[in-house]
C-alpha cells in the first residue's frame, strides 16, 4: 500500500516533522476499513479475545491481532514516506470503544515512538475525533474510515472526549525510528511479529518499558490494562512513572 494521492509523501513528512503529527486519509479504502470493522466486531464472539479495558470506561482491546499485525507490516511503507523516516515494526493493537468510552490524555511508551491509529468503522452519529496537543494548541482530528493519523506518540500528548455512538472500531499500529534512540524496542520486546500469546510467550527489553509519562493522570487501578496498548498491567507501565503535570 502507498500513501494516497490527496496527500503529498513530502507536504506528509513536512508537517510531520513541524508539527509532529500528520493525516493520511484514505490509507485503506472504506471498503477494507468496514472489512476490518466487521471482523473485529465478530471477535467478540470469540470468549476471552479481548481484554475489558475498564478504564476507558467501555472499551475492549486485542494486542497483536493477526489482522492488526498484518496492517502493522503492510502499512509500514505508507508511515514511512508520511514521517520521512526508516521505521522498525512494534506492535499493534485493536480496540473496540463502546458509549460512554474516554481516552484520557497522555504520552505513550517507546515502542509508540511513531504511532499511528487507523479508524475502521463506527455506529455513531458523527464521527469522534482524536485530539493531539501540537503548537501550543489542542487539535481534534476527525478520522473516518480509512483514514489514519500519524504522531509521535511519545512526545505528542493525545486524547478523546466521551464516546456518544454505540461502538467505534480503531486500530493502532506502532514503530520506532531505525536510526533512533528506541531501536531495541523493535517487535516490544517479542521475537517476532504476529499473534502473542501472554500465557507462552515472553518479551524482552534491554532497559525499561515504561519510559513514557502519562501528560495528565488517569484514574488507573494498578491492575488494570495501561491506557498505551502495552498489554501491561498499568502498574507494571505506565504506572511505574506517572508524573502530574503543574499547569
Amino acid at each position: 500500500m502507498s500513501v494516497p494521492a490527496s496527500q503529498s509523501p513530502s507536504a506528509g513528512a513536512d508537517q510531520f516533522r513541524h508539527s509532529g503529527y500528520t493525516l493520511l486519509p484514505g490509507v485503506i479504502s472504506s471498503e477494507s476499513a468496514r472489512f476490518m470493522a466487521t471482523y473485529a466486531l465478530l471477535q467478540q464472539n470469540w470468549p476471552g479475545y479481548y481484554l475489558r479495558e475498564e478504564m476507558f470506561r467501555a472499551a475492549l482491546g486485542r494486542y497483536a491481532d493477526a489482522l492488526s499485525e498484518s496492517l502493522l507490516l503492510e502499512l509500514k511503507p505508507a508511515v514511512e514516506q508520511a514521517t520521512g523516516l526508516e521505521l522498525l515494526p512494534c506492535y499493534s493493537y485493536l480496540r473496540i470503544y463502546g458509549n460512554g468510552a474516554v481516552l484520557p490524555k497522555h504520552l505513550d511508551r517507546p515502542s509508540c515512538e511513531i504511532s499511528t491509529s487507523l479508524a475502521l468503522g463506527f455506529k455513531a452519529a458523527a464521527l469522534w475525533p482524536l485530539c493531539v496537543a501540537s503548537e501550543g494548541q489542542d487539535k481534534p482530528v476527525a478520522l473516518a474510515p480509512g483514514d489514519m493519523l500519524v504522531y509521535r506518540g511519545a512526545d505528542v500528548p493525545h486524547w478523546r472526549e466521551p464516546f456518544a455512538g454505540e461502538y467505534w472500531v480503531q486500530t493502532f499500529l506502532h514503530y520506532v525510528d531505525a536510526h533512533g534512540q528506541y531501536t531495541d524496542f523493535k517487535h516490544d520486546g517479542r521475537e517476532r511479529i504476529g499473534p502473542f500469546d501472554k500465557l507462552t510467550m515472553q518479551r524482552h527489553f534491554r532497559r525499561p518499558a515504561s519510559l513514557g509519562q502519562f501528560d495528565k493522570a488517569a484514574t488507573v487501578g494498578p491492575d488494570a490494562p495501561c491506557p498505551c496498548g502495552s498489554g501491561l498491567r498499568f502498574r507494571d507501565c505506565h504506572g511505574q512513572s506517572t508524573k502530574v503535570r503543574s499547569d
